[in-house]
Order: structure tokens, then sequence, then C-alpha cells
């Protein structure tokens, strides 16, 4: 007999526990609202900034200002993470390309490599760790890294001969 009522004892504790606890949801509390936080946004239901910052850059030669948008690869974002810079830009290969050497060295590690570069393509030259700007087209070479492009025809802007001071720093 006593094991008889002792089941239902059990059977009773067993799913009283299971409907009281272990789940992952948080309580409700009074006062905040009854629907999950959305993604992309705080608790205060302000929009949250995205982690990763926009790829877009401004390079200023002068006067004059031009955009270039930067892949999204390790490489690029190393770059992005030390704008806003001021170098000169020198002059390389007869105005095929402006360069400049960024210290430390940026990160190529697991970055695709391998490009044909066009008018604007920005570059890291893995071997000597530089970047290049291309004013001119040049042949595929497999120690090039593709880190950005200049946006329309804003090229014409490094496109002369000799070093250049500029600018470049986030949009």
């Amino acid at each position: 007999m006593k094991k008889l009522l002792l089941i239902p004892l059990l059977l009773l504790t067993v799913l009283s526990m299971a409907a009281c606890g272990g789940g992952d949801d948080e309580p409700f509390r009074p006062g905040q609202p009854e629907t999950p936080e959305q993604p992309g946004e705080k608790e205060d239901g302000e929009p949250e900034t995205p982690d990763v910052s926009s790829l877009n850059v401004n390079i200023t030669v002068g006067d004059r200002t031009v955009t270039a948008t930067m892949e999204d690869n390790a490489a690029a974002r190393d770059f992005l993470s030390r704008l806003p810079l001021e170098i000169t830009l020198n002059d390389y290969n007869n105005m095929t390309e402006k360069i400049f050497y960024p210290d430390p060295a940026l990160t190529t590690e697991g970055v695709t490599r391998g490009c044909a570069p066009t008018p604007g393509d920005i570059t890291i030259y893995a071997p000597w760790g530089n970047v290049a700007i291309f004013c001119k087209s040049w042949s595929h070479s497999n120690a090039l890294i593709k880190i950005g492009r200049i946006d329309g025809s804003g090229i014409e802007v490094l496109s002369i001969a000799g070093d250049i001071p500029v600018k470049i720093e986030r949009r």
C-alpha cells in the first residue's frame, strides 16, 4: 500500500520540478516589455552602434577629397583601425602606383592574395608590406592583396607626377 501512495507522490514531485525550473528564459520582470529585445537594438530601444565600422573612407589631396570603399577583409580592417592617417604617397614605377609603408605592416594572414589591379585599386604588396594605390592598370600578381577601391573617377586626383601628401580618414 505504501508503494502505491509513493508512486503518485514521486510523479507529482517530478512534474512540479519540471514545470518550475531549468529553462533558459529570463523571468518576467514588471515594467519590462514582454517582447524580446530585437537584434540591433539596446534594451532601451535605441539602435546599437554596429561592431564593424563603415568601409568608406575619404582621401584628401590639397583641397580635393575623393572617396574610397574598403574591402571586408582582415587587412582592410587593420588599415581602417589606423585612421585617420596623414601620409605622403610616393610615386612608384613611373606613375603606375602611389605607395607608402604603414608601420607596423598591415596584417595579411588569412587574406586572399592575387589580383590584376586597375586604376583606383588599393592594395598591399605582401613581400614588402607597402600599400599601393594604382593609377594605371598592371598585370596580375599573386603578391597583391586588394584592400579597397577609389570610387568613380577619383583616381585622377592622385594621377600626377611626384610625391603627394594626403589625409585618409573614415567617412
